[in-house]
């Protein structure tokens, strides 16, 4: 059965990447729960999409410019409607408490958002904040990094990784082949571009933003293994339709 992620928790209903979309994602109870990591000028990791604050707070910066007092002094709930007061960006100490405390028993995607901004380190950082908690949970690291994933497989061989593409280049096709990552999590646009492509590698994808009922169909019907979607309730009730009737 295709596995349903929820995009930076069930950012349609709050705001992206906080405490509450986590909870509204829970709800529905996906497969995964999605979200990204960043870390701040002294050194604390937070859980924010952007490279900058600007799109979901009610202030400006990137994110390694400014410390965890002054982002946590941000308003990062009344971009959204309906609006929500007193949410502020959370750390990944904070987030992964909030799991623990929900009992969360599903998969954690987690990105490593190395792709603009380079945090020298980061990887093993995550590594060891996540390793204090001693999660019970499956856990999937991705980023569109690939030396991001190349460091989190040294440090961690076990782990499960996923390499966020655009496209599958040749030489994502060939880093996967040699193990430094499991999947391929590539733009669902690839499945009207480049469909052959698509259909002969849907063992090993989870394509993302899947949020139009026509690609949640196709996905659906080939049992491709996850989709990542905005769409948390949209895709639950098709995955219900479509896969447990067959």
């Amino acid at each position: 059965m295709t596995e349903i992620i929820a995009h930076r928790g069930y950012r349609l209903v709050a705001p992206e990447n906080t405490l509450p979309a986590f909870e509204a994602a829970l709800a529905f109870h996906p497969d995964m729960i999605e979200m990204d990591v960043h870390r701040t000028l002294d050194g604390k990791l937070v859980v924010i999409h952007d490279e900058k604050v600007d799109r979901t707070t009610n202030g400006t910066g990137y994110i390694k410019d400014l410390t965890l007092a002054e982002i946590k002094m941000l308003d990062a709930g009344s971009y959204k409607e309906p609006k929500m007061a007193n949410v502020t960006v959370p750390t990944l100490f904070e987030f992964l408490t909030f799991l623990k405390e929900k009992q969360f028993n599903q998969t954690l995607l987690l990105e490593v958002k190395t792709d603009h901004v380079t945090y020298p380190g980061i990887e093993s950082e995550i590594l060891d904040m996540v390793a204090t908690f001693k999660p019970n949970y499956p856990i999937i690291y991705q980023s569109f990094n690939l030396k991001s994933l190349e460091i989190i497989r040294k440090l961690k061989p076990d782990a499960e990784i996923a390499a966020l593409v655009f496209w599958m280049t040749p030489k994502v096709v060939w880093l996967k082949l040699r193990g430094v990552f499991d999947y391929i999590h590539p733009d669902i646009r690839i499945l009207n571009k480049k469909p052959a492509l698509f259909w002969r590698m849907k063992a090993h994808i989870r394509p993302w933003t899947v949020d139009k009922e026509a690609d949640m169909r196709r996905v659906f019907e080939a049992n491709i293994p996850g989709i990542i979607t905005n769409q948390v309730a949209l895709a639950a009730k098709m995955r219900k339709e479509i896969q447990e009737h067959e």
